[in-house]
């Protein structure tokens, strides 16, 4: 199997990178290619595997009966995918590619044996979840905050590093619907944050000036 050279660089999968897997775990790890656009999954399906992602963006989201897409979370390179499936029967929403992506597959019944038997794997996972339930109740409060310009003015500041920087990975626009924003609404906040002087745009790149803190 193919792994990512710089896996070890940046891995905050709940489960082992292939390199540093034990034995047991990694003979039977396999890695997929997904094409931009394509699903890994869909919603309902049997949850037969969880996954870590190599390269690429990967997002979970839901479609509602209504026609609209509500997005739950976005994994990049390095992070794990889908974990609470280890305890359910079917997957709880789709999975599609937002990018090309190498997906790292890890089988449901080995993952569950190593939970019982590696204390450290068990540990990992545990945490991985207690940051995914952190992520989810942050982006909840989000999108409470009211008026919009106040909601995106606090995400970003969730964004940035600590000089106040943030370098998107993807078109600013892709951000919009993790905080319950049309694209509209987003670049509206986005243009009255700029002109109040709040945050400084250069293309991908935005400055939050001066820095803020929440």
């Amino acid at each position: 199997m193919r792994s990512d050279d710089n896996a070890a660089s940046f891995w905050r999968a709940a489960f082992p990178a292939p390199a540093a897997a034990p034995a047991a775990l990694r003979k039977h790890l396999s890695e997929h290619a997904i094409a931009a656009g394509a699903y890994l999954f869909h919603q309902g399906d049997p949850a037969t595997a969880v996954f870590a992602i190599a390269a690429g963006i990967m997002r979970l989201e839901r479609h509602t009966a209504d026609g609209h897409t509500i997005v739950i979370h976005r994994a990049r390179a390095g992070e794990s995918l889908a974990e609470a499936a280890l305890y359910a029967d079917g997957y709880h929403c789709h999975a599609v590619a937002e990018t090309p992506a190498r997906v790292i597959v890890y089988p449901k019944d080995v993952m569950l044996t190593l939970l019982q038997t590696d204390a450290a794997i068990a540990d990992s996972v545990t945490a991985a979840l207690a940051r995914h339930v952190q992520g989810l109740r942050t982006r909840l409060e989000l999108r409470n905050l009211r008026p919009a310009k106040t909601r995106v003015l606090a995400y970003l500041e969730l964004l940035a590093d600590d000089d106040g920087n943030i370098e998107a990975d993807r078109p600013l626009k892709a951000l919009a619907s993790e905080i319950g924003l049309t694209h509209e609404a987003f670049y509206r906040a986005l243009a009255a944050l700029a002109k109040s002087g709040d945050i400084v745009r250069d293309g991908r790149r935005i400055n939050l000036s001066p820095p803020h803190s929440i």
